[in-house]
């Protein structure tokens, strides 16, 4: 079992019940005004791996479906405040090596499935994703020029 596939898998299950559902690679979830996707992208590399999250209006998601590429706000897991350098270590290419496929999915369910889902649960509306961008995702974040004006209209 690869990184990639680890991690989408322990992603999944945290934020499934959250009423995400799977697309290869990616969970997305379409609310009211909000589309979300969470896209666990392999390495050029090597065999490590890269958590992007990303947001744009709901209208934008054809048949309920939009890649992560073409979102209006787009960051990495590194972003995120409730990720520790430590759980990033964990989507490098050896990050399983040397532990238990069980340790390794339990590592990855703490480190990153648990802070991901507690990030997605709060972000439900446009509002949500304008006070998230503004305590919980302070750096490297892009955010399209049509979508800071929609979020800057919100109250």
């Amino acid at each position: 079992m690869t990184v990639q596939s680890t991690v989408v898998r322990v992603i999944g299950e945290a934020v499934k019940p959250l009423g995400f559902q799977r697309h290869g690679h990616s969970w997305y979830r379409v609310t009211s005004n909000l589309y979300a996707v969470i896209n666990v992208q392999k390495s050029r590399w090597d065999e490590s791996c890269y958590v992007n999250i990303a947001f744009s209006p709901a209208s934008q998601a054809e048949n309920s479906w939009l890649p992560e590429s073409k979102c209006q706000v787009r960051f990495r897991l590194d972003s995120l405040k409730s990720v520790t350098p430590e759980g990033l270590l964990l989507l490098g290419a050896d990050s399983g090596r040397g532990v238990t496929e069980v340790e390794f999915r339990s590592s990855l369910a703490e480190k990153i499935g648990a802070p991901v889902a507690l990030f997605m649960s709060g972000i439900t509306g446009l509002g949500d994703l304008k006070d998230a961008l503004g305590s919980a995702v302070p750096e490297r974040v892009f955010v399209h020029r049509e979508m800071r004006s929609l979020l800057d209209s919100t109250g």
